[in-house]
């Protein structure tokens, strides 16, 4: 007899965890062969700051900020740079 684990992530700003899981022992009890045994355990719920959710979201589900759209203009430091690189002790 073997194991397999599986992880399953979800992201959303709210979300019933029990529906989920009646959702995904449901899936399991029809999908798989009868004498497979399955469980399905509660979740492990992660709240994340904005920049650790940037980062767990390009680590977890390959979405970047630019993809996204919320990624960090840093133009005023570039062009104070260019300024001061052109004009040194102006």
């Amino acid at each position: 007899m073997k194991a397999f684990t599986f992880n399953v992530c979800v992201a959303a700003s709210d979300l019933d965890t029990e529906v989920v899981t009646e959702i995904i022992k449901e899936a399991l009890t029809d999908g798989l062969p009868q004498e497979t045994l399955s469980v399905v355990s509660k979740p492990d719920i992660k709240e994340y700051c904005e920049q650790g959710w940037k980062v767990a979201r390009n680590r977890k589900f390959g979405i970047g900020v630019k993809e996204a759209g919320d990624a960090h203009k840093a133009t005023l430091v570039v062009e104070t740079a260019k300024a001061d690189a052109i004009l040194p002790g102006v």
